[in-house]
């Protein structure tokens, strides 16, 4: 059984276990979500959050896999959903990090500070259009899409589609109502993707199709070979802060939130860059890419801590505005179960993915020494002009990349026949 179903399998079965238990702990269940739940109650708040967030980041591979085995049946509403948990599912993911920033305020701040920091946080046109809007929208598409291209394309029948839709609409409705209605929503999800992850180890005969969508799939992931990089460069060329100066930052709002934005979609479509390499290579380079993924989409997370801090510093003096961050990072469960392994597995994970590519021969050891020197150059050049180095030099490591690949995928000319 290969390691590519395995995964998505597993991540199946914990993601709606992990969403029960952060539903279950939930300390702002009920009618009253006004300012003071959360310093009422900070351990239980950063273990719903970190669950919760957990929880969205496990379905980003368990719902790609779950999609991956569809060919042509089912591969239209496959094509939406794939990029709707790519983009729309990992940013969801981390909308969960404005729990923190909220506990982090309301243990800092009087709620009348709190709800100033929120209300500019909330307006934040960038923000919103960027961050909250394509969220929630792709959650809403990841999480009703992929059941139905999935039993449409014969993946999983259609009763546990149904599951799935049901499951959703339930969580949907009692997300934050009183234990136990808002636990009917993730253990009907439970249920139906623990059928669907035996589905993914157990599979069907795969009909006699045409490969439609894994011909998406591979394209998408080409063009996020060059996109990933160069979205990156543009967030780091767009850091309105060069000299490490927030005050800089503070002077250029729009400039702020649109580079966190770039700088998030650049880790965000990495994902589907590693995950090309990996269905080419070996089993240690699929390992690796696995890692890989859920580390992209917690580290791409991250971004929005740009706009959070912009809102405090915009409303609070420098020196409160500070205390509140250090308050945010002093959080263990977000430093050591988020932060900490979403940057140090990123960073990692990009390099042992190249340098497994390079092993299995997919590319050259060159190639993945360019991936190794842009994210040297990242950690050490800092921002400003040199910043941008790291992220060029990435670009020329997989765009090299995209190139071999698109050539070993060629098909090679018949020998000719060999006349006796």
């Amino acid at each position: 059984m290969s390691f590519s179903r395995i995964f998505p399998a597993g991540c199946l079965v914990v993601a709606p276990i992990l969403l029960a238990v952060a539903t279950g702990i939930d300390p702002a269940l009920g009618d009253d979500q006004g300012y003071g739940i959360y310093r009422q109650h900070p351990g239980a708040v950063q273990a719903h959050s970190i669950l919760l967030h957990w929880a969205w980041v496990l379905f980003v591979p368990g719902l790609l896999g779950l999609l991956a085995p569809i060919r042509q049946r089912g591969a239209v509403p496959a094509r939406i959903a794939w990029i709707a948990v790519i983009v729309g599912l990992t940013t969801f993911s981390a909308l969960m990090a404005a729990d923190f920033v909220l506990l982090a305020l309301e243990q800092t701040l009087p709620d009348t500070q709190v709800a100033a920091v929120d209300d500019r946080f909330l307006s934040f046109t960038v923000t919103a259009a960027g961050w909250q809007w394509p969220g929630l929208i792709g959650w809403a598409l990841s999480l009703i899409l992929t059941p139905i291209a999935a039993a449409r394309g014969r993946v999983i029948g259609w009763p546990t589609a149904v599951a799935a839709l049901l499951g959703t609409a339930l969580y949907l409705a009692f997300a934050i109502s009183p234990v136990p209605l808002c636990l009917t929503g993730p253990v009907v999800l439970i249920g139906a993707y623990c059928f669907a992850a035996r589905r993914l180890l157990h599979p069907h005969q795969p009909p006699a199709e045409p490969a439609v969508f894994p011909a998406f799939v591979r394209r998408f992931g080409l063009f996020s070979l060059y996109a990933a990089p160069l979205a990156f460069a543009a967030g780091m060329a767009t850091v309105p802060d060069w000299s490490g100066d927030i005050v800089d930052a503070v002077a250029k709002p729009v400039q702020t939130q649109v580079s966190a934005l770039l700088l998030h979609l650049g880790w965000v479509l990495f994902i589907p860059a590693v995950m090309l390499i990996a269905s080419r290579a070996g089993r240690f380079t699929r390992v690796a890419a696995a890692v890989t993924v859920v580390a992209l989409a917690n580290f791409s997370g991250l971004m929005i801590g740009d706009s959070a801090d912009l809102a405090a510093r915009q409303v609070l003096d420098e020196a409160t505005a500070t205390r509140v961050s250090d308050t945010l990072g002093g959080f263990v469960p977000f430093t050591v179960g988020w932060a900490l392994p979403g940057m140090v597995f990123s960073l990692l994970g990009l390099i042992a993915v190249a340098a497994g590519a390079a092993a299995n021969g997919l590319t050259r050891w060159w190639h993945a020494a360019l991936v190794a020197a842009g994210i040297v150059a990242f950690l050490t050049l800092g921002l400003g002009p040199a910043g941008v180095i790291g992220p060029l030099l990435l670009l020329a490591g997989f765009a090299l990349t995209a190139r071999s690949l698109t050539r070993s995928a060629e098909p090679r000319p018949s020998s000719p026949p060999v006349l006796a």
